[in-house]
């Protein structure tokens, strides 16, 4: 029997190399030849820029919105929260038209990720006033005032106030102070115009004098509010009438304070007196008591601030769009509880006690 030399195909005389498609040249040109791919066509720089252009001029539409309609933070989250959810779903569109046209999303792709980065953002910003707002702020309230314009009413919230034409002010009393001990929240419907007023200018005059340790061991008399209140506040302005030189500061007893002349803004988001999640946008707003002359010694002479802290705590659960301020009786020019309470006596035949809470 022949034997088959090595290199050679078995049927084939030695020395001779077989023809037709089975030939080793054609074999290995059949087994390593290239495959052809045919790469999709990108979306393209007239697609990438419209949409881009788009969205600049989305933003502009925004922004001018929110300028023209004066709105604070409430305002600018909400309508940002549907604008980027708006510019979300166009891009998405874009995406599946050009992945049913055979195209490639090219371009598109960094703007998606900036959209989606943008969105995410407002997505946490929403789910913090929705989670601090709804449920955890407002779980400490025990009361609730509306300072809508709409409403006009006298002692209906368990204190002695009245109100009128969107602006709440309340007296000196026992009973205003231990409802605002318990927990009051202010909820208005526009920041600049809607008002709420603690009048404790003639707080001296309803309750008398007591003895206060200072700081450098000596004692003093004092005829200032002491104590904790807690007030939280919506699309409002909140101002606390103090007489002159009495001792104040924004949180608690048991933790942290500050001794600022107010808390919040049109364009803040306060949580716990600043110690929980708190955020803003543009500028802050300046302050609306500089803090410095005779009336404020205390903050610096160990002879003036008692040993336990300012006399009057202001707990601050939240204020969304909102400020909380304090401003002695000296500096004070606006409403006061006793010329409202007259105009409102004098010009109801009736006292309304139209109920305020939400």
């Amino acid at each position: 029997m022949p034997s088959v030399m090595p290199g050679t195909v078995p049927g084939a005389m030695p020395g001779t190399v077989p023809n037709g498609p089975f030939a080793p040249d054609r074999m290995n040109a059949t087994a390593y030849a290239p495959t052809e791919s045919k790469r999709r066509k990108p979306a393209g720089p007239i697609v990438v820029l419209s949409i881009l252009g788009l969205t600049f001029l989305s933003f502009a539409g925004l922004m001018g919105l929110i300028w023209v309609n004066d709105m604070g933070i409430i305002g600018i989250m909400r309508l940002g929260t549907i604008w980027i959810a708006a510019v979300c779903i166009v891009m998405g569109l874009v995406v599946i038209i050009l992945g049913f046209r055979g195209r490639r999303t090219g371009g598109l792709i960094p703007l998606g990720l900036v959209a989606g980065g943008c969105a995410l953002c407002m997505t946490i910003v929403s789910g913090t006033y929705g989670v601090y707002y709804r449920d955890l702020g407002a779980s400490g309230i025990n009361t609730v005032v509306s300072l809508s314009q709409s409403v006009s009413a006298r002692n209906s919230d368990g204190m002695n106030d009245v109100q009128k034409d969107g602006i709440f002010v309340a007296d000196a009393s026992d009973a205003t102070f231990e409802t605002l001990q318990q927990g009051v929240a202010f909820s208005g419907e526009n920041y600049n115009t809607d008002q709420a007023i603690i009048d404790w200018s003639d707080w001296d005059k309803t309750h008398g004098p007591h003895t206060v340790k200072m700081l450098d061991g000596k004692t003093s008399i004092s005829n200032c509010p002491v104590g904790t209140i807690t007030i939280a506040a919506t699309q409002a302005q909140v101002h606390i009438v103090l007489p002159d030189s009495c001792t104040y500061a924004f949180g608690t007893a048991d933790s942290y304070y500050s001794t600022s002349s107010d808390v919040g803004g049109k364009y803040e988001m306060v949580y716990n007196n600043y110690m929980g999640p708190s955020f803003g946008f543009f500028e802050a707003e300046s302050a609306t008591n500089p803090m410095n002359g005779p009336d404020y010694e205390w903050l610096d002479k160990e002879s003036a601030m008692p040993d336990n802290g300012p006399e009057l705590k202001i707990n601050i659960p939240y204020a969304v769009e909102a400020r909380v301020n304090v401003v002695y009786a000296s500096d004070w020019g606006g409403s006061t509880f006793q010329p409202l309470a007259d105009i409102y006596d004098g010009n109801s035949t009736s006292k309304n006690t139209t109920g305020q809470s939400e």
